[in-house]
């Protein structure tokens, strides 16, 4: 990015206002001019605010692309719609999990159910009868058990292992007991409360599992998530997508929300206002200068280009025949900066060592005291005093006076303040 050398133009300018003067006509007006530049041109690209690269979630092979209005199948430069079906990928696989989570699900339902119901009076029935047998079972055991003992050890007429057989069976017959005891009380009482929280808790983790399952068949199909441009497409029916890493498909963006960026030298930082710094675009997709103002100001120099980026907002409604990437070349009115001007050597006065010019106010003359800077080939900087656009008087001396009226040849033709030409950045 290159600055157009900007004091010889000023001089220039100055110059060719001072030959305004009619001849014959003693005095005359220049304008004096900054010798920073009021404007400046420069070029960006348009791009979009929001862009997508889309990829799903889960894993598969993609089955299917989206259509656009025409049934012509997605791809670069369609025009989609939120919510619009973008591509398909095979739910197979995520359809039979959603049915086998379901069927847990229904099956840790049924458990719980049967925990918090109560026991039907027949099946109580059932349970205590189930224990008398035992009972009577366990006392014809235990009498088998004393007569036989007294074979074994007193009378010695049966085998010691015909005793330790009977024994045993006893045993189990009390462990049966047991078990059919602790039947019945859960019968009478109903499940714990540690019993029922599990339950609860195998309900909802198989809730959960069904959701997730519910949601990767959900995933299968990709939509648009806004309404949008799409500007490349990276895969085909057929390819196989994987979720890690992210396989991209589709890239969108919106055109409702563009901005143009360009890039401006460091010294125009503080010149450059968010929301009030106007700019006109023009552009070869446009038919006429779009009218704007600077957006977004990124607080950040180059420090290899000694630059900034601004951006301007262009609104879905003024974006009529521009695309995202088109060139699009900006012309910025800077903020007013206090500065140097240059007038012609001999509109500055020396009055007792104090250097002043005369200026046009109101129609009449007024007495400026100056502080002069450097000297040109026919001009001089003017450090303080008078700013740009001022209407400097040029002429003898004796006839410049402090409130004195402008001659009518001078009201006539006094000039109306312009902006300097703006500086060109490439």
């Amino acid at each position: 990015m290159k600055r157009v050398p900007f004091i010889p133009v000023l001089t220039v300018l100055c110059l060719a206002a001072s030959a305004r003067a009619q001849v014959g006509q003693p005095l005359s007006i220049v304008t004096a001019q900054s010798v920073t530049a009021n404007a400046v041109t420069a070029t960006g690209r348009l791009q979009p605010v929001i862009t997508a690269r889309l990829s799903p979630r889960i894993s598969g092979q993609m089955v299917e692309l989206g259509t656009d209005a025409q049934g012509h199948m997605l791809d670069a430069g369609a025009l989609v719609t939120k919510g619009q079906v973008l591509f398909r990928l095979d739910d197979t696989t995520f359809s039979n999990n959603a049915a086998a989570a379901g069927a847990m699900l229904n099956s840790a339902t049924a458990a719980l159910d049967n925990l918090q119901a109560k026991t039907r009076a027949e099946r109580l029935e059932q349970l205590r009868q189930a224990m008398a047998e035992l009972d009577l079972q366990i006392a014809n055991q235990e009498k088998d058990v004393a007569r036989y003992k007294q074979l074994v050890e007193v009378d010695k007429t049966l085998p010691e292992k015909r005793l330790e057989d009977v024994a045993l069976e006893l045993a189990r017959t009390k462990t049966q007991r047991k078990a059919a005891q602790a039947r019945l009380d859960e019968a009478e009482n109903g499940a714990t409360k540690t019993e029922i929280a599990m339950a609860v808790a195998r309900v909802k983790e198989a809730q959960v599992a069904v959701k997730s399952a519910q949601d990767d068949v959900r995933d299968t199909v990709m939509h648009a998530p806004f309404d949008g441009l799409i500007t490349r497409r990276f895969k085909s029916p057929g390819d196989y997508i994987a979720a890690t890493p992210p396989t991209e498909v589709l890239e969108i963006v919106s055109l409702d929300e563009l901005e143009v960026e360009f890039r401006l030298p460091e010294a125009y930082y503080g010149r450059i206002e968010e929301g009030k710094t106007v700019v006109k675009l023009t552009s070869s997709l446009l038919q006429s200068t779009l009218d704007a103002k600077v957006t977004r100001i990124i607080r950040e120099i180059d420090p290899a280009k000694g630059t900034f980026a601004c951006r301007t907002a262009v609104t879905a409604a003024q974006r009529v025949g521009l695309m995202p990437g088109a060139f699009v070349t900006a012309q910025i009115q800077l903020a007013q900066e206090v500065g140097d001007v240059v007038i012609p050597q001999r509109a500055v006065v020396t009055e007792g060592g104090t250097a002043v010019v005369f200026v046009a106010a109101g129609g009449k003359m007024k007495r400026t005291e100056v502080e002069v800077g450097d000297r040109l080939t026919e001009g001089v900087l003017i450090k303080s005093g008078i700013q740009d656009g001022a209407q400097v008087l040029v002429g003898p001396a004796e006839l410049l006076k402090d409130g004195n009226a402008l001659p009518t040849y001078l009201t006539a033709a006094l000039p109306a303040p312009k902006n300097s030409a703006p500086e060109q950045l490439k």
